[in-house]
């Protein structure tokens, strides 16, 4: 297995006097995808926003390629290589999708690299050159969680964390976006961190996976295991 690239250490988090997670240790390998399932309320996302300084933890530690960046502020994290693609797609419901694409570019200093990265997403997801000039916030569910994940690849990230990129979609829609976070790992070696409830649809991307209950790690190992329904109803 390669060194981690995004490390937790024992990391609390909440809001205000309520923890919600309870002292998480988990590592993001260099060129991995790291499955992280759990039921509705686990902790599941108050880790990733703590991970991303979204939500300062309570205690514990955050490392990023062996430093410290425990309570960093978002933007230092994405000038620094990290991507973000929250619930909800994330997205400038107002503005065409081409201009959405290049506003998630604008952390990078040298942009004549952008046109090149440009095609680059539209080639993951050629529906958003077809729809470039289109209002964002026209586009289906699905539609604007590829967008919003284009986005993300625009700075080309090293690490992709994404929160519930299958939430209110149709079956056939996570399937595509499942597909294209395979396509981003594979192709441009990014490390991606996924947040997810959708067992059967995300565990045969992952290489790795974890179970969140009530805030603390209950597994981690291979995915496998986790397709036993009964053994996935105990960790549950």
């Amino acid at each position: 297995m390669s060194e981690a690239i995004l490390e937790t250490r024992r990391l609390c988090a909440g809001y205000g006097k309520k923890q919600i997670v309870n002292g998480i240790s988990l590592s993001l390998h260099k060129g991995e995808v790291l499955l992280v399932l759990g039921h509705n309320g686990a902790g599941k996302t108050t880790y990733v926003r703590s991970v991303f300084g979204l939500l300062p933890p309570a205690s514990g530690k955050v490392l990023y390629e062996g430093q410290e960046i425990t309570g960093r502020k978002p933007a230092g994290n994405v000038t620094d290589g990290i991507a973000f693609v929250p619930q909800g797609h994330g997205i400038f419901r107002s503005l065409s999708v081409r201009d959405n694409l290049e506003l998630g570019g604008f952390v990078e200093a040298d942009k004549s690299v952008l046109p090149e990265r440009l095609e680059e997403v539209y080639g993951l997801f050629p529906i958003l050159k077809e729809r470039a000039t289109q209002t964002a916030g026209t586009m289906s569910g699905g539609q604007q969680q590829m967008l919003a994940i284009g986005m993300a690849l625009m700075h080309e990230p090293r690490v992709l964390i994404l929160d519930e990129p299958s939430i209110g979609l149709a079956p056939n829609l996570v399937e595509r976006v499942m597909t294209s976070i395979t396509e981003i790992n594979q192709r441009f070696g990014t490390s991606i961190l996924i947040i997810e409830q959708n067992v059967p649809l995300s565990l045969p991307i992952a290489h790795r996976a974890a179970v969140i209950k009530t805030g603390e790690v209950v597994y981690e190992g291979a995915p496998e295991p986790l397709s036993d329904n009964v053994k996935l109803m105990q960790l549950f």
